[in-house]
């Protein structure tokens, strides 16, 4: 099997992110990625696209009987004093590994968690079209303005046109939150941002978007406010 096929590394990565890689294959990919960083960046870019998408899930509180395994895992009632860890000839990637993992373990906890306050990085909408089912996330930053991240590059959606984002609120007329590039993340400073129970969506306009701030191009990707 030829690992340096780019059709191939990006199928696989996809699978590495989505955990549909188990056992050996998993262990397997995990060495090619450490010498590949043709792979490292593929299994970056698949979680660049997928991360928006599931913070865009609801959360869901998980059962009763879950925190209790996860309290018996953790706090054994007699716990074994443990051996102080050994990292002299230990391989540093090794080191490391272990270290992120239970960096991981514990962020996951951590967003579980009912008591957890809400990050600073908030999705508002993932906007989809007919042909490009969770193309477009808008997330809203810290300070109010909106990082909106194709999910794919939307330059064929576009055909040479501008993409201009557009929050409609009921009863009253869209509102430009500016525009879109198609292939990489656009930070947008709106006046007023998207609100809750407004739509969101994308339309195709004239370079430099649509004149006198009212749409005049086909809806191509829409969502509501989440």
């Amino acid at each position: 099997m030829n690992y340096r096929n780019p059709d191939l590394q990006d199928r696989l990565a996809a699978e590495y992110v989505l955990g549909g890689l188990r056992g050996g294959a998993r262990r397997r990919f995990i060495r090619l990625m450490r010498d590949d960083a043709a792979l490292r960046r593929a299994v970056a870019e698949w979680e660049d696209r997928l991360l928006p998408l599931a913070l865009a899930l609801p959360p869901e509180a998980p059962p009763a009987h879950v925190w209790t395994a996860i309290a018996a895992r953790v706090s054994p009632a007699s716990p074994s004093p443990a051996p102080a860890p050994r990292l002299r000839g230990l391989p540093w990637w090794r080191a490391l590994s272990a270290g992120l993992a239970a960096a991981v373990a514990v962020l996951a906890f951590l967003m579980l968690s009912p008591a957890t306050p809400p990050e600073a990085l908030r999705t508002v909408a993932v906007l989809s079209g007919d042909k490009a089912p969770g193309a477009l996330v808008v997330n809203q930053l810290p300070d109010r303005r909106l990082a909106v991240q194709p999910m794919q590059d939307l330059a064929l959606l576009a055909q040479g046109r501008a993409l201009e984002l557009w929050a409609i609120s009921p009863g009253q007329a869209p509102r430009s939150l500016g525009l879109v590039a198609p292939g990489q993340t656009t930070v947008l400073a709106p006046r007023l941002p998207p609100l809750p129970g407004d739509a969101v969506a994308v339309t195709l306009e004239p370079q430099g978007g649509a004149p006198k701030g009212v749409p005049t191009g086909p809806i191509v990707l829409s969502g509501k406010v989440i």
